[in-house]
């Protein structure tokens, strides 16, 4: 509490009541007329994926802004960096947060997935503000999914790996046959099946993930990597 010291004992006691009052009003100001989005672009490499935070602020005055973003590494889901920008934007502005958001490890070689990440954001009419990071306590409601996420994928991969050993035992390279490209196809076609159900797990249980934890627990990115620029 801030008091002016004017010697004066009545005034005194005035104004120190009077700058209480403003502290409690800021404290209460309503500020969900500050919002942001999570926005990703179009455009992808196998080296990034691009998104934007875009924050807008549809309040009467200015409001400063703190964001936690935390990224997540694909593979083991361990919380690899945390990000806090922060700002001042001014009544009817927006402000942008771009993210490249980067592959996972040379571990992950098989279907490799871009970086997950999560965005927590707090406001305040005057600083100081900081954003609450949810990535660990948002991933604990999602344990049991990345389980049976990396094992639908370890049976993928070995299925890739049994139709490989196939194609090569049933349909030899010789340079000379005309039905090698016949052949193949009906190997491939005889283990279609497998692989339909290990996409339609893998569907299934993604739209799980993102359903998972309670408000503001919404995990993004998570893309497949591009095999080609």
């Amino acid at each position: 509490m801030r008091q002016i010291p004017i010697c004066i004992g009545r005034r005194l006691l005035w104004l120190t009541a009077l700058l209480s009052a403003s502290a409690i009003q800021a404290a209460d100001v309503d500020l969900s007329c500050m919002s942001y989005t999570v926005n990703g672009k179009p455009q992808v490499t196998n080296r990034y994926k691009e998104y934007d935070v875009v924050l807008r602020n549809q309040c009467p005055g200015a409001v400063y802004w703190n964001l936690c973003i935390e990224r997540l590494d694909p593979w083991t889901n361990e919380i690899m960096e945390s990000l806090n920008p922060s700002g001042r934007l001014e009544a009817g502005g927006r402000s942008r947060v771009n993210l490249h958001i980067k592959p996972g490890p040379p571990e992950m070689q098989f279907r490799k997935r871009f970086q997950e990440f999560y965005v927590s954001a707090d406001y305040a009419i005057e600083p100081p503000v900081q954003a609450q990071c949810v990535a660990r306590s948002c991933e604990a409601s999602r344990g049991e999914l990345r389980r049976q996420i990396r094992q639908n994928t370890e049976r993928w991969k070995d299925a890739e790996k049994n139709l490989a050993d196939a194609l090569a035992a049933e349909c030899p390279r010789t340079g000379w046959s005309e039905s090698e490209e016949g052949c193949e196809q009906q190997v491939r076609e005889a283990h279609q099946a497998q692989f339909d159900v290990l996409a339609q797990k893998e569907e299934e249980l993604r739209a799980k993930l993102a359903e998972a934890g309670s408000a503001g627990c919404t995990v993004h990115a998570g893309e497949l990597v591009p095999t080609k620029n």
